[in-house]
């Protein structure tokens, strides 16, 4: 017996649960299929990763590190404030590194598939369905890249959470890349980079970016955002090796 609520699929039916379990198990035999002829290794420590997953089970414990980072406020007044989730290290130091400039597509769903390791430590933060915001890459790097990092990196976590992107921000010219810049320089590198869509926002909004070192990429967007009316802005990132608060 067909169940009561079904699809129509070339003029016959298929009951929902028939559909995602056979889409499930289609999806187990393309891992299959990958594990056997393109197997994943771990960055940090080159063991054969099983299942998905950037890392390996160990060196995902020993750099797991999720917390609110410890903010000068200061430095960063229009900033509430900054989760992460690894520390910037090890395997995640390694993989960020291929994806911005030896352009490793292969670790672009392993970095979406590490984040999903780790839903209910990011589920209090989403509470209250707040705006998604990326912080956007330079043009000219997505153009070399082929592809923008954050919407990479959190992009599953959203989609299996029924969560969109809202395009808030652009930007607006070019910088110079952060690393190895002070934080002054940073701040002045940054300041106008970023414009503000015509969208309306309200409430709290999450900014989401691959690494935060002194928060000044996410301070930007914030000065931005709340000037478009939000009321919090929150940073989300894969790693960050700033200090973490102590409650």
């Amino acid at each position: 017996a067909a169940c009561g609520r079904h699809f129509f699929i070339g003029g016959g039916t298929l009951c929902p649960r028939s559909f995602f379990e056979r889409k499930a198990m289609w999806q187990v035999l393309k891992e299959l299929i990958l594990a056997i002829f393109y197997p994943h290794y771990c960055p940090a420590c080159h063991e054969e990763v099983e299942g998905t997953g950037l890392l390996c089970e160990a060196c995902r414990r020993s750099t797991y590190a999720p917390g609110y980072l410890e903010l000068e406020k200061e430095t960063v007044p229009h900033l509430d404030a900054v989760y992460r989730l690894y520390r910037y290290e090890g395997g995640i130091k390694r993989a960020l590194h291929g994806l911005k400039y030896e352009k490793r597509w292969d670790y672009l769903d392993r970095m979406g598939e590490e984040v999903l390791h780790h839903e209910a430590d990011l589920e209090p933060l989403f509470t209250g369905n707040p705006f998604v915001v990326a912080l956007p890459t330079d043009p000219k790097r997505r153009k070399t890249r082929g592809y923008e990092i954050p919407p990479a990196i959190f992009g599953p976590y959203l989609k299996k959470h029924a969560m969109i992107l809202t395009q808030a921000l652009w930007r607006q010219r070019t910088t110079k890349p952060q690393y190895g810049l002070s934080r002054a320089e940073r701040r002045e590198n940054l300041w106008g980079s970023f414009a503000l869509h015509p969208v309306k926002l309200d409430g709290t909004v999450i900014v989401i970016d691959d690494i935060a070192t002194t928060g000044a990429s996410l301070e930007e967007a914030a000065r931005l955002l709340k000037e478009g009316g939000a009321e919090k802005v929150v940073g989300l990132v894969l790693a960050s090796n700033a200090p973490q608060r102590q409650f």
